[in-house]
């Protein structure tokens, strides 16, 4: 049957798990308006279609859309472990700030990572706050 406002009730109790459980896929059915203006007021996502394949792909590019928010959202809390090898003949400034080249032995290197020194006590060196790779800036 048509989704009412008792499913929309239902599928707002995953609001407290997961915003992304909180959901209702309606194939080939109407959605009541007042069931519809509940949803958006609790925060209750509704993907309608008639064909099962457009409802499968909307889901999905929503799934895809709350994955990357979480990545961005914790983008600068997250930190890449990595390995990383300097180059002698490539130290450049020994003082604030630190500007030396290196080879990457393990890991992924991005702008943000905290670098130490494991063999010293896990000594901190600081964050790196800049990547080049043949004079131009890149990401990792």
């Amino acid at each position: 049957g048509p989704v009412v406002k008792k499913d929309v009730m239902r599928a707002s109790t995953m609001l407290e798990h997961e915003q992304k459980y909180a959901v209702i896929l309606a194939f080939d059915v109407k959605v009541e308006r007042d069931a519809q203006e509940m949803a958006d007021r609790e925060g209750v996502k509704i993907f309608q279609a008639d064909i099962i394949y457009h409802l499968f792909d909307r889901f999905t590019e929503y799934q895809a859309e709350l994955v990357r928010q979480k990545k961005e959202q914790f983008r600068h809390i997250a930190v890449f472990p990595c390995k990383l090898k300097v180059l002698p003949d490539h130290v450049y400034t020994r003082r604030d700030p630190i500007v030396v080249g290196v080879r990457v032995e393990a890991g992924v290197v991005k702008t943000g990572t905290p670098i130490c020194v494991p063999s010293k006590e896990f000594i901190f060196l600081g964050i790196i706050t800049g990547i080049q790779h043949n004079s131009k800036d890149v990401d990792t």
